[in-house]
């Protein structure tokens, strides 16, 4: 960990297996020509070294687990300073940055472009993507596949334009074989509404979208009438929130131990190349006892993992 080729031997490897960091993502920007190519281009790179190197910088400072929900910084560059509306920031190079107190996304893996904007489908906030990937990754709670006979449900086809998220996902739920997931997972789904296509903050959504053309590359506008945006859910256990900052913090005063068994599961299947079994678990288990007065420190956590039996016996 201390060698810098760890970063690319370890780190991200392993985020892109723990995140599936390797989905595509949605850009959006209002630049046309030559250079708007080339923003595009180190903008997406951007997008996706900010939680490489989040995650990097949490086990470089040994930074409690809660962090990968919330916190107050994050890893910025010019290119994702501009995306996100931040000035004075200069160079290329991924630094640790303080956000402003009045920026709503905070800050946490969730919070980045990188993230929100892989989980989008057809031009548009998708609540189910978004919803499974937190219940599995942040939650340890993966959700079932979806079985094959299951419908697409298209949000751009016919009438469905027309309808809200949460209209949408109610017509998905009419279907019986669909309802058992996405009565779990659209209520989570909700959280990220304040995050458009392109992972930046919005408080309004339009009335519905469409394509348009940005140097030979497909984007997706939104047109019509405007809507306050609707981030009311509802976490598993029953937790209700009407805002994203009062889901994170639900998230960290309840489901933090969730968040890092399921991080260290992850741990253990990098470091074993198997899923954990009971006994792996157990041995799990006992990391976390011993690390939870300390906040979950993330370096502490992982190094323990490699003085398990699980990793130095099998």
């Amino acid at each position: 960990l201390n060698d810098a080729r760890s970063y690319r031997a370890f780190l991200k490897p392993f985020v892109t297996m723990w995140l599936q960091m390797e989905q595509p993502i949605t850009l959006v920007d209002d630049y046309r020509g030559r250079a708007s190519y080339h923003f595009r281009r180190f903008l997406q790179h951007s997008m996706q070294e900010e939680t490489y190197q989040y995650i990097h910088r949490m086990l470089v400072d040994n930074r409690p687990a809660r962090e990968v929900v919330s916190s107050d910084w994050t890893m910025m560059n010019n290119t994702l300073a501009r995306h996100y509306g931040y000035q004075g920031i200069e160079g290329g190079q991924l630094r640790k940055v303080t956000l402003r107190e009045d920026d709503e996304r905070g800050g946490g893996i969730m919070s980045h472009a990188g993230i929100q904007s892989m989980l989008c489908w057809m031009g548009d906030n998708w609540v189910i993507y978004r919803g499974a990937w937190t219940a599995r990754h942040i939650l340890n709670d993966p959700p079932q596949l979806p079985p094959l006979e299951v419908p697409e449900l298209d949000p751009t086809a016919g009438d469905n334009k027309y309808l809200t998220a949460r209209e949408l996902m109610a017509l998905h739920r009419e279907d019986k074989n669909c309802s058992v997931c996405h009565t779990k997972l659209d209520p989570i789904g909700f959280a990220f509404q304040n995050f458009d296509i392109s992972g930046r903050w919005r408080d309004v959504e339009h009335e519905f979208y469409k394509v348009d053309e940005l140097d030979s590359n497909v984007a997706w506008r939104g047109t019509g009438e405007t809507r306050p945006v609707d981030n009311l859910g509802e976490l598993p256990g029953g937790e209700e929130f009407r805002t994203y900052d009062e889901f994170k913090e639900v998230v960290v005063e309840k489901y933090q131990d969730d968040l890092v068994r399921g991080l260290m599961k992850n741990f253990m299947l990098y470091a074993t190349g198997r899923k954990p079994d009971i006994d792996d678990m157990a041995e799990i288990n006992k990391i976390m006892e011993t690390n939870a007065t300390k906040g979950y420190p993330l370096r502490e956590m992982l190094l323990a993992v490699f003085q398990t039996d699980a990793f130095l016996k099998h």
